[in-house]
């Protein structure tokens, strides 16, 4: 643990106990007129707000863990409300084949590009017809051919334990994996002539 969250955290358990002894040592007094009077009610809802205002990072954190049981699939479907992952996130669950398709044509494109550029430094030039038949089909393919396939598996080895988890990755390297790497060459020898 990093010194500012255990700084942040030596913080934030200051200030909640300081409101926490002054709540505790004058519960009784609050209906008492004297008491408000003198600004005890006053010096509570300051503390309540200093602790709320200077609770953001890293202390909200430690606080969310003690009251929530975090498990890995609420990490994994509860992202922040904002920004590009919860909007993926969002687009996968509304048009899952769609937006997996051009997810995996970006990454084909990516790869392709990165492959001309840094390890093929050929005199040609840039093959753009190259790029576009890799993005091709990673869209209209492989990215399909995953959701379903991801779909199946999840299917037939339900479990999420180690022994299924061997089992799908055994079943992917022995079916998938061969099947859509001829189906690659194949369609990439037809495209090309």
């Amino acid at each position: 643990m990093s010194a500012a969250i255990k700084d942040g955290l030596k913080i934030h358990l200051r200030r909640n106990s300081s409101v926490r002894n002054v709540w505790t040592s004058r519960r009784n007094s609050i209906t008492d007129p004297i008491a408000t009077s003198n600004g005890f009610a006053n010096q509570l809802a300051h503390q309540l707000r200093q602790s709320k205002s200077c609770s953001r990072y890293p202390q909200s954190i430690f606080r969310r863990t003690k009251e929530v049981e975090i498990s890995p699939t609420s990490v994994m479907s509860s992202p922040s409300k904002f920004g590009p992952v919860s909007w993926y996130l969002s687009m996968i669950k509304s048009r899952p084949i769609v937006t997996k398709s051009i997810t995996s044509a970006l990454i084909y494109s990516a790869a392709d590009f990165s492959s001309q550029i840094i390890v093929e430094k050929s005199s040609e030039g840039y093959d753009y017809v190259r790029t576009l038949r890799m993005a091709g089909y990673g869209m209209i393919i492989l990215g399909p051919s995953l959701h379903y396939w991801f779909n199946f598996v999840s299917r037939v080895f339900p479990k999420r334990d180690l022994p299924s988890t061997f089992k799908k990755m055994a079943l992917g390297q022995t079916v998938y994996g061969p099947t859509m790497t001829s189906i690659f060459f194949s369609v990439n020898a037809a495209l090309q002539g």
